[in-house]
């Protein structure tokens, strides 16, 4: 009986196995060069936004034609927010 649970999940790993690393592939996650507010200008637009819990961290993600930008806040102040934004393709 162990040998065939052994087995069992042995072969389970050899079938799964190729789509488990198909899933960790590589993506661009490249920094911009600007801030959430000159890409606003430019004409990208916001499509989404989330927050933490206690509205320490912000997020919105971006897109103008075909392209996607992730801009990112941590505890940002009134008047005095630092975005860091990054390239999605």
């Amino acid at each position: 009986m162990k040998r065939l649970l052994l087995l069992a999940g042995l072969l389970a790993n050899l079938l799964l196995g190729p789509f488990a690393s198909a899933q960790e592939a590589r993506t661009q996650w490249a920094p911009i060069e600007k801030s959430l507010t000159a890409l606003l200008n430019e004409g990208w637009r916001i499509i989404s936004h989330s927050s933490s819990d206690n509205n320490l961290a912000f997020s919105f993600v971006l897109m103008r034609e075909s392209k996607v930008v992730i801009c990112l806040f941590n505890v940002p102040k009134p008047n005095d927010a630092a975005s860091r934004c990054r390239a999605l393709n």
